[in-house]
């Protein structure tokens, strides 16, 4: 059979240095060895066990860098210009493994198909992996990110955490010493030993309900009370205050991506004030109903003017007893800034921070989307749907998940055009430019729409943020 050379690796030797008995082993195999011969020495080898004829090379000049893309491509380029015209003849190409041909699996699946197209494929002399799809799926990435540079990032992460090394940020009490293990911050560690002995409270016999302290929301305000934040200049949430207790470092123990070292660093609680603590967690433990509340129109668009967070939906039950001795209820819906201390915000001169009834704010804003005249509508640019980052990421999922499949023999060449066509179409914007063509008359009638679904979907698509104060709220469309 006909065959052509491709490597990208600068001629070293020739024909006439070649010896083959020199390079052949008792098993017939020259690659087991870490100490591969010459890509040249390996094609023609290759191909003289397995009666091809060489017909052609397509290989890089003596000055040429084995990472000069560019003239792979012109490389590549000159050999497809061989395989048609007049008077062409198609030949097996091959190679030593899929690094020679394309920088990243992409690039080597357009390649495949290209090929594919004309009439031939690619053969790698790899005896391992002799399959170019396969083995550019080992030794390739997509975008050109190495899944061999990834392994060994991995590798040095779960290193230094068998190490107990920090990895990430470091929690509330601790910070990273030189030698890379936790080290107790003094003020911070005192803060979460009150936590953990105030709500676990007093001791109590082993077959007693451990009543413990007081409620995480209560030692929030305790907390702030005194002017104590988080490390990152905010109010104690009871939010923050759960995630202290149930934080088992402070025991000593550190614990990441599936290490777990008991006693790396110093511990800040005693082993029985955590478990008291977690004793009262479990006894506190509400029965969660499931929510049967409608969701909030401006969920995830609201933000404090204050503090730049994002506004949480409440809702609010009260009951009450008739005269007649009948109770009742009813609910009351807010949107409200987590940061909110109710209690410290009554002192005089103390900013505060969002709360608005539901009702209140949601009106606030249609009136003022109403409002808007020919030329912010003309100015609109909803996004519907997945932004162009989540659309690419989408699709090289997609495509990785074919390349996967392919490669172990779960379909064939041609299901990988699809997903190639997708992905280019993303990288280029063309899946995105689908987004901007929508009807933004339709999209507004959506907003005041009674079907809170579509209506949220509507203020996502037209509204970038809404920023609200006490009194004061500004709408910014998606321009």
């Amino acid at each position: 059979m006909r065959a052509v050379g491709f490597h990208s690796e600068p001629a070293q030797i020739t024909n006439a240095s070649l010896n083959y008995e020199n390079v052949s082993r008792s098993d017939g195999d020259v690659f087991d060895s870490g100490d591969r011969i010459h890509p040249r020495a390996e094609i023609e080898l290759y191909c003289q066990r397995n009666s091809h004829t060489l017909d052609n090379w397509f290989e890089p000049e003596l000055d040429e860098s084995a990472n000069d893309f560019d003239a792979r491509h012109d490389r590549y380029r000159q050999m497809i210009a061989s395989f048609t015209g007049a008077n062409a003849r198609l030949a097996l190409v091959v190679v030593p493994d899929a690094s020679h041909i394309a920088e990243d699996i992409e690039t080597l699946v357009v390649r495949l198909l290209e090929l594919d197209r004309l009439g031939t494929e690619i053969r790698c002399t790899d005896p391992n992996r002799p399959d170019a799809l396969q083995s550019g799926e080992e030794l390739l990435g997509l975008g050109g990110r190495s899944p061999q540079r990834q392994a060994r990032i991995r590798d040095a992460i779960v290193a230094k955490a068998s190490r107990g090394e920090v990895l990430g940020r470091t929690p509330f009490g601790y910070e990273a010493g030189l030698d890379g293990l936790l080290k107790p911050v003094p003020v911070e560690a005192e803060v979460v030993r009150e936590i953990f002995k105030t709500y676990a409270g007093p001791w109590h016999a082993e077959d007693s309900k451990p009543f413990g302290g007081p409620g995480l929301r209560s030692i929030a305000r305790l907390l702030n009370d005194r002017g104590l934040r988080t490390r990152t200049g905010r109010p104690w949430s009871a939010l923050a205050v759960s995630g202290i207790l149930k934080n088992r470092t402070y025991l000593g123990t550190y614990t990441r991506y599936g290490v777990r070292i008991a006693g790396s660093h110093e511990p800040l609680v005693e082993r029985e004030i955590y478990n008291r603590a977690e004793g009262v967690t479990k006894s506190r433990k509400p029965i969660r109903r499931r929510p049967t509340e409608p969701p909030y129109l401006l969920g995830g668009i609201a933000r404090c003017d204050l503090c730049g967070r994002g506004l949480s939906g409440l809702t609010r039950r009260r009951t009450w007893t008739r005269v007649d001795g009948t109770s009742t209820s009813k609910s009351y819906r807010y949107y409200e800034c987590p940061s909110r201390d109710a209690r410290a915000e009554r002192t005089v001169g103390v900013s505060r921070h969002s709360s608005w009834h539901a009702d209140q704010l949601e009106k606030t804003v249609l009136t003022e989307v109403q409002g808007w005249g020919v030329r912010i509508k003309k100015k609109l640019r909803p996004v519907v749907g997945d932004t162009a980052e989540e659309e690419i990421a989408d699709a090289e999922r997609e495509f990785n998940r074919s390349v996967r499949a392919v490669a172990s023999a779960y379909g064939t060449l041609n299901d990988l055009a699809g997903p190639l066509k997708r992905l280019e179409d993303a990288r280029t914007g063309t899946a995105s430019d689908d987004v901007v063509q929508i009807d933004v008359k339709k999209l507004l009638e959506e907003l005041q729409s009674s079907d809170i679904s579509l209506a949220k979907a509507a203020a996502s698509a037209l509204l970038e943020r809404v920023i609200t104060g006490e009194e004061q709220v500004e709408v910014i469309p998606r321009f």
